[in-house]
């Protein structure tokens, strides 16, 4: 479906969530994973020249926030123990070696800690990234278009905006907005570009109250407005991920808008968005550029996927 049908089939919006940029194709559900190549991932692995790893994800745990009422908290227990599969082992399979194994099971939203999008994870009046309609794309079973499977391996250069610093703060409030002018100062204070194909990682400073107080975090957080959803979309970035449970502020910026970036940068930019990061390490030692590697689980028909995320320096 090109661009220019789609839009003259999708209702004009009251809200401006900014131009749908299907620019990829009929039926396409990479979005914006089609600016990394096989040049951008060996430009981004040639970068790493200090072997430095990097850990900008949380634990994937009970403790992790979540919004009460919106989404199943996580559980996690144990299946099998050790002493109860070893019994099981020697008397059905002869087993005399003392072999045991623990298994669990996990019960989980994918939304859980640190987490990517999938493309499919949001509509706007019905519709999927790349117009597909929700009765078509989305089954009991899962997605069936834009499901986190499609999404591709991310290994492309990194920047990390630290707005909570550029502002002189040790945290933004909750309802404070990202502004386009937050975003080019630190760029400037920090002697940073926001490239075509990067992965933009945005601090606040809220994400210390990930562990400290789990459900003031999920509460309101400050975030990204829809003019800094735009800056960012314009420069052509591949993802945005923010220190917060949403990347984008909360209370958003019109009460009867209700998360609105996500509509913009996933819905009408494919873009992937990142919620969760753990930021304050790199932003204690100043690393603001590094390669980035994000190997999304490929939960067939998922909305996203929990992500264990290491930057490369």
């Amino acid at each position: 479906m090109s661009a220019s049908i789609a839009l003259a089939q999708v209702p004009a919006m009251a809200v401006d969530l900014g131009p749908r940029n299907w620019i990829w194709g009929e039926g396409d559900e990479l979005g914006a994973g089609n600016r990394m190549n096989r040049e951008t991932v060996m430009a981004a692995l040639a970068a790493v020249d200090k072997g430095e790893i990097f850990e900008l994800s949380h634990d994937v745990s009970e403790d992790a926030p979540q919004f009460p009422g919106f989404q199943p908290p996580y559980v996690l227990s144990m299946y099998k123990t050790s002493d109860r599969s070893e019994r099981y082992i020697a008397e059905h399979m002869g087993a005399v070696n003392g072999l045991g194994f623990n298994i669990e099971r996990i019960e989980m939203t994918v939304h859980v800690s640190t987490h990517i999008d999938s493309l499919g994870h949001v509509s706007i009046e019905g519709q999927l990234y790349g117009g597909v309609p929700n009765a078509e794309g989305v089954t009991d079973k899962g997605l069936v278009h834009g499901g986190i499977e499609k999404a591709p391996p991310f290994i492309a250069r990194a920047v990390m905006l630290d707005v909570a610093a550029y502002r002189g703060v040790e945290y933004m409030k909750p309802g404070e907005v990202v502004t386009v002018a937050d975003l080019e100062g630190a760029t400037k204070k920090q002697n940073v570009d926001v490239a075509e194909g990067a992965i933009v990682m945005i601090r606040t400073g809220w994400g210390r109250f990930f562990s400290e107080t789990p459900q003031e975090y999920t509460r309101h957080m400050p975030g990204i407005g829809m003019a800094a959803s735009k800056w960012l979309a314009a420069r052509k970035v591949v993802a945005v991920g923010a220190d917060t449970m949403a990347v984008e502020v909360v209370p958003w910026e019109q009460k009867e808008v209700v998360l609105p970036v996500h509509q913009h940068l996933i819905t009408n930019e494919g873009i992937y968005m990142i919620e969760n990061l753990a930021l304050e390490d790199i932003a204690r030692r100043e690393v603001d550029e590094m390669t980035v590697v994000i190997l999304p689980t490929k939960y067939r028909g998922a909305t996203g996927a929990p992500v264990r995320i290491i930057g490369l320096r």
